[in-house]
This record gives C-alpha cells, sequence and structure tokens, in this order.
C-alpha cells in the first residue's frame, strides 16, 4: 500500500512527500531511488513541520508513530485495521489534541457506496430483507472483510439495530430455517485471484435490489488517501471519517 500510495502522491501538483518510513531490518534492502523517496526507519529524522503522517502499518506501529505525531502536533492519516477496542480508545484520546482520519477503506466509490447504502436502508426499512455478498481472493484470511464487516455494521445501525443482535454469517444444512427479525446475511465467498466484490441485497415481496461495488485496483485506495491529506490541512483536532472527506470534497467542487 505505501508503493502505491507514494505512486499516486507522485502525480498530485499539490502534495510532496517529505519522507517514508520503513521497518529498520528492510532500510538496507530497499533503495531510495526505486521509490524516489528518501526512506527513514524512524519518524524523528523525517522534517515533520507542516507535514501529514499517512499510515498504512500494524497496530503497534501506528500507536509508536501516533505519539510522536502528538508531540509536534502533526496530523494523521490511519488506514492501519486490527485495533484492539483499547487501542482504539488511544486514537479517540490522541484526536482530542490533534486532526485524525480513521477509515477501513479509503476507496471513494466504496465510500461513496456506503452513504448509498444508509439512504436505502432508510427508504426501504423493516420490509425489505437485507444479504451481503462479499467475493475475495483465496489467500485473503480474514472472514469476514473488514469492508463486508462495515457494510452489515452501517446497516443494522440504519435500522436502529446492534449488528451482534441481528447478523447471521453463512447458513449450515438446516430443515427448519427461519430468518430472525431484521436478520443480515453475510456470506463470504473465497476464490481464485479476483480482487473484491461487496453486494447488498434488499429483497421484498416481488422485487429486489441489488447494489454491488466491484473493486479491480488497490490504487483507487491511494487516490482516497490524496483527498484525505487535503481534507486535513488546517483542520480542527478531532476524530473525521471519510464521509466526511467526501462532503468537504463535494463542497470544493461546488464553489
Amino acid at each position: 500500500m505505501g508503493t502505491k500510495i507514494l505512486s499516486e502522491s507522485s502525480r498530485q501538483e499539490d502534495i510532496e512527500v517529505v519522507g517514508a518510513l520503513c521497518r529498520p531490518g528492510d532500510l538496507g534492502a530497499i533503495k531510495d531511488e526505486d521509490l524516489g523517496v528518501i526512506l527513514r526507519d524512524n519518524l524523528s529524522s523525517v522534517d515533520t513541520e507542516g507535514a501529514i503522517l499517512v499510515e498504512f502499518s500494524t497496530p503497534e506501529a501506528t500507536l509508536g508513530h501516533l505519539q510522536h505525531a502528538l508531540g509536534v502536533g502533526m496530523p494523521m492519516v490511519i488506514g492501519t485495521t486490527g485495533f484492539s477496542e483499547e487501542q482504539e480508545k488511544v486514537i479517540r484520546e490522541a484526536a482530542r489534541h490533534i486532526p485524525i482520519i480513521e477509515s477501513h477503506n479509503y476507496g471513494i466509490g466504496m465510500n461513496a457506496f456506503w452513504e448509498i447504502l444508509k439512504v436505502a436502508a432508510s427508504f426501504l426499512g423493516d420490509d425489505y430483507d437485507i444479504e451481503v455478498v462479499e467475493f475475495h481472493a483465496a489467500a485473503k484470511p480474514d472472514v469476514p472483510s473488514g469492508t463486508g464487516k462495515t457494510i452489515a455494521q452501517l446497516l443494522a445501525a440504519a435500522r436502529g439495530d446492534d449488528l451482534d443482535d441481528v447478523v447471521r454469517y453463512g447458513r449450515e444444512h438446516e430443515r427448519t430455517f427461519r430468518r430472525k427479525r431484521h436478520e443480515i446475511g453475510v456470506h463470504s465467498l473465497r476464490a481464485g485471484s479476483y480482487r473484491s466484490d461487496h453486494t447488498v441485497v434488499f429483497a421484498g415481496n416481488g422485487e429486489r435490489l441489488e447494489f454491488t461495488h466491484r473493486e479491480e485496483d488497490t490504487a483507487i485506495i491511494a487516490r482516497g488517501v490524496m483527498w484525505a491529506v487535503r481534507f486535513l490541512v488546517g483542520r480542527e483536532a478531532g476524530l473525521y471519517g471519510m464521509e466526511d472527506v467526501l462532503r468537504f470534497m463535494r463542497d470544493e467542487r461546488r464553489r
């Protein structure tokens, strides 16, 4: 992901990369000229004056860099996933002092997809059953995907439910199956090398609506990160999401 972000940032006239971080053991294995940027193995060696930190790594590394960002007042874009609830609390506390954007998915289309699903759920209400199908490559280790779970969570919230109360992950062979009230079925397909599809089905009596997002290239994530960086410039402290970025970019286009 770091390479994708570096590649995308090099095409932006208003964004300059001032440094890139790598694991200490990898410093000699990657040539600076291959990436077009100076690599460092710690944040303290990078000029952070006026900089914004883009963090896609591990929870432990992210929280370590977060402490440095707090010390120098540097905004952060966090795309790292897998935080525990305690680690999320650390991020929320830090956002009282610096501006932070955190998202499980920076894809512009995916975030617009989420907003569309919220609207559909609010219009269709209890009269339509909801099923979520997410399709990833065979090698993807987590089931469901983080994005698939986020979709299920926002749909449950749109109907005033807690996801744990209404979700059913896949279905075993069963002769007396009945849907529970507000049930959201989540089905994970894992096969081949396909990047990812996410489909949400709203099924009512006599009709069905399907909304699908297809991801063909991880470069879409990097483009969303560029939007997030622009959003953070001059922003007040707070914890923001990509929905804030989308509204900001929409308003910018209208000016």
